[in-house]
């Protein structure tokens, strides 16, 4: 059963930002799968290493994204970047030293850091966009 489902809802607008998250979605399903079936922890970790080589690849597309932008709030966003990361990492070291409670917390963070970024961080350049496309149409001939 899949732990979180990709809705047109967590669109931002921006064609390879919203390809990207769908990814992340499906990478998240993988891991919480993997873990769910008590898989052995070397598959899980892979799983999970894989995750993180995205989410940074997708962190620094985002980033390059805003900055063409011209988005306002990129200096908050990447701080907001640097900390996931920071946790995430910290998650996986944990979880690589089998600590077997982090593990859940590791699954924890992983769904609402994903959600949670979206709706919260992501929704605010997504609402940028909408505004700089409303602009446009507004002062076009």
């Amino acid at each position: 059963m899949a732990l979180l489902s990709w809705s047109t809802q967590y669109s931002i607008g921006d064609d390879l930002i919203d390809t990207e998250h769908m990814e992340l979605f499906r990478l998240v399903n993988a891991f919480h799968d993997h873990w769910q079936e008590k898989r052995d922890q070397q598959s899980i970790a892979v799983l999970l290493n894989q995750l993180i080589a995205y989410a940074e690849m997708h962190f620094q597309h985002e980033e390059t994204i805003m900055l063409d932008a011209g988005f306002p709030k990129l200096a908050e966003h990447q701080k907001v970047h640097e900390a996931m990361v920071e946790t995430i990492f910290k998650l996986r070291q944990s979880f690589e030293a089998r600590d077997s409670h982090l593990e859940m917390n590791t699954m924890k963070f992983i769904k609402a850091w994903l959600l949670e970024h979206i709706i919260q961080n992501d929704y605010l350049f997504r609402d940028f966009l909408i505004h700089q496309k409303n602009s446009v149409e507004t002062t076009a001939p």
